[in-house]
């Protein structure tokens, strides 16, 4: 059905209206009946109609127009975390929700951050040469000029000097160390160049420091993000050579967040760790660099040549060295606390206030990042000002809705951390589902992530999302495509059983804000986007220019994203029986497990000989059992839809809301406990890419045996609890 035509079911509810007072003031006799009978017949028809009318509202309410004017507005300048620009971003973000009508508090915390006093980098052999920390300006863009604009550095790089021999290190990956040391080259005492690709920023620094390198150069490789990829800024989308991709480098698949308070909020009185206390944070510099001073040090590299797989883009054979390049940087960091500013706007809920759909949305940039993320802020305030629009239609949401702008999620999703940190009891509580857009838009095709039993969810509303230039919907392009790539993967099933395709939402890792709502309390969590070519990601370049003529020129995907993030939390928030549902949670974890599973069939055996053969026999049979408690508990959702029974409602939901953190333990995962999750997690050695079953990942990675059995109690115990809360909501 074309959005806003939804006929009446009994998710939805709205305040008692005439058609209903004048109905139970009836005599109750048999004509008195008859009339209650179609009184009701014709509140039916009104809520219906209400409803309906206020989704259409909704939807026709954001524009590709505001969302340009939205977008030029929050990219005017830089605006890193803990500045005065990021301040004056926030205090403008924090007036357009009051301007639609919203409650709104801006929450400020002190934490620790970084910003450059003083970076140089130097090449000292075989010649001497300065290299550039800053980008080239280009006159058909303003937004290019440095103006207010940091050097290059890295969020969290430690302070100090380092000089020596280059080495190359491919995309720095515990395997390409270990690559290395077969070919008898070490890091000790060297300068680690490495490409970006692969695992986190932070985790290329970590392994490096972890095998003695001095200090650590990053780039992007052209084969990566580069003219390899398509036409360059300003002519084309990809990275131009002097594009320099800032970043992060907190350690952040052991803990994000403030790393002066790793585990709690960041709030006055806090104990704060030294920063050579911090265990999540590098002790050796680092720089990023552009692929053009790269260029120059990779050309005077000697050694052995590199593996094929290691050969980058650049236009001549790649070599590991050490040296003969070699260079001296020095890095001085201004770090201590400074401010950063959380925007909250709360929309009541009018029959259950005390339960949340939480929406989200990082508004930090390491540039005016116009993609990353200001992209997905400026479709959330066109999702805001819908849902304003519809609230004038007389909308009213079931449930509270809170709309947060998060700061410093750049330094390591840092602003959300400590705010959900703060308020944990009262989320776990409360909370039916977390929604994040961080990068809305580079481009057209939609893709999301999320918890399993958000899928059902995702594939409604997105089937009714307009597709704006290609005509149809969204949901059908996405699927078709999802559907395309599983079949060119030639999926192979394990146990004889026959493959066949299932629309899954991807699984969720790290690198944005839903991380704490999912990984650490146990809250269903939602990401999307619209992606594209897209080769300027922390850059310069990621400025309004670069969104008004590659990413979006028309502005529709941001009108189109705005839509989808505002009806999927119109449906979270006004439905009867909360939208969880749990019929493919375990093929989507089955699926999972299939994975490792055969993972460890290419892993023949261990280092000394011994076979590593794990016994996946217990999980595969807990996964069945909590299949068919999935299955039931989406029958017992069909059987209550119709009730009007506000006890039982309210225990089924609970019940079903509950599910998510039946799968935490609160001693954590091996070595990292802020990460409770037992089925999902970001990979130890991955930072952003998930690790389903991490905790027996990491015995997979290390076949371990012992930890594997350790392990498998662990997650033994999370599937038993869930299906017990799902058999418990369908009793």
């Amino acid at each position: 059905m074309p959005p806003g035509t939804h006929h009446f079911n009994a998710r939805y509810s709205v305040p008692p209206g005439p058609l209903f007072l004048t109905a139970i003031r009836a005599r109750t006799t048999i004509d008195a009946m008859k009339r209650l009978a179609l009184s009701t017949t014709l509140l039916l028809l009104y809520v219906s109609l209400v409803f309906g009318q206020s989704e259409k509202i909704f939807m026709d309410t954001p524009t590709p127009e505001k969302a340009r004017q939205w977008l030029a507005a929050l990219t005017e300048e830089p605006h890193v975390s803990g500045t005065a620009a990021e301040h004056k971003v926030a205090l403008w973000v924090a007036d357009r929700l009051k301007e639609f009508g919203f409650d709104v508090e801006t929450v400020k915390y002190d934490v620790f951050l970084n910003h450059p006093k003083n970076v140089s980098l130097k090449m000292t052999g075989p010649k001497e040469e300065k290299l550039s920390l800053v980008e080239d300006v280009y006159s058909k863009d303003k937004d290019s000029s440095s103006l207010g604009q940091f050097p290059a550095f890295h969020g969290y790089g430690a302070s100090g000097r380092a000089a020596g021999q280059i080495v190359y290190v491919n995309y720095g990956s515990p395997a390409d160390f270990e690559r290395l040391k077969a070919m008898g080259v070490s890091v000790e005492g060297k300068i680690a160049l490495v490409r970006y690709g692969g695992p986190f920023r932070g985790l290329k620094v970590k392994e490096a420091q972890d095998r003695g390198a001095a200090g650590v150069l990053i780039f992007s490789d052209p084969a990566d993000d580069g003219y390899a990829r398509g036409d360059i800024y300003p002519d084309g989308p990809m990275r131009p050579p002097s594009a320099i991709q800032r970043g992060s480098v907190l350690f952040l698949s052991l803990v994000p967040g403030d790393p002066s308070t790793p585990g709690y909020p960041s709030v006055a009185g806090a104990q704060r760790l030294t920063r050579g206390q911090m265990q999540n944070v590098p002790k050796i510099p680092s720089l990023p660099i552009a692929y053009r001073e790269a260029e120059k040090l990779l050309r005077e590299l000697g050694g052995q040549r590199v593996p094929d797989a290691w050969q980058g883009s650049l236009p001549f054979a790649y070599h590991v060295g050490p040296g003969p390049a070699a260079i001296e940087m020095e890095v001085e960091m201004d770090e201590g606390l400074k401010p950063i500013y959380n925007v909250i706007a709360k929309i009541p809920g009018a029959v259950e206030p005390d339960r949340w759909v939480v929406l989200g949305n990082h508004r930090d940039a390491w540039t005016p990042g116009a993609v990353d993320p200001n992209s997905g802020t400026a479709a959330m305030l066109e999702a805001a000002r819908g849902l304003s629009a519809a609230l004038k239609s007389g909308w009213k949401p079931r449930r509270t809705i809170l709309l947060c702008s998060w700061d410093a999620e750049e330094y390591g999703l840092v602003g959300s951390t400590e705010w959900a940190e703060e308020h944990a009891g009262e989320l776990q509580a409360k909370t039916v589902a977390y929604v994040n857009v961080d990068v809305a838009v580079t481009g057209p095709e939609f893709g999301a992530s999320g918890t399993p039993s958000l899928r059902d969810l995702v594939r409604q509303v997105i089937s009714e999302i307009p597709e704006p230039k290609r005509g149809g919907n969204v949901g059908t392009a996405w699927e078709k495509r999802l559907r395309d790539a599983w079949a060119a993967s030639a999926p192979v099933a394990l146990d004889g059983a026959e493959s066949n395709f299932e629309l899954q939402l991807s699984r969720l890792g790290s690198g944005s804000d839903y991380t704490v709502f999912l990984d650490n309390l146990g809250i269903p969590s939602i990401d999307f986007g619209f992606s594209g070519g897209y080769g300027v990601y922390h850059s310069v370049y990621d400025n309004f220019f670069w969104m008004s003529h590659f990413g979006d020129p028309e502005f529709l995907y941001h009108q189109t994203a705005a839509r989808f993030y505002g009806l999927l939390a119109m449906r979270l928030s006004s439905s009867k029986i909360v939208p969880l549902r749990f019929s493919n949670y375990g093929t989507a974890l089955t699926q999972d497990l299939n994975e490792i599973r055969s993972d460890v069939i290419r892993r023949a055996r261990t280092a000394d000989g011994q076979p590593f053969k794990p016994d996946f026999s217990a999980i595969v049979a807990a996964l069945r059992e909590f299949d068919v408690a999935g299955r039931d508990a989406d029958k017992a959702a069909e059987r209550l839809a119709s009730s009007d029974n506000s006890a039982a409602l309210a225990k089924f939901n609970d019940a079903l809301m509950q599910v998510e953190r039946a799968f935490l333990n609160n001693e954590g995962l091996p070595r990292r406990p802020w990460f409770r999750h037992q089925l999902i997690a970001p990979g130890l050695t991955t930072g952003y890419a998930p690790w389903p079953f991490p905790g027996l990942r990491e015995a997979v990675e290390k076949k371990d045996a012992a930890m594997f059995d350790a392990e498998t109690k662990k997650i033994l115990a999370a599937l038993r609890a869930g299906a017990e809360k799902l058999r418990a909501a369908a009793r």
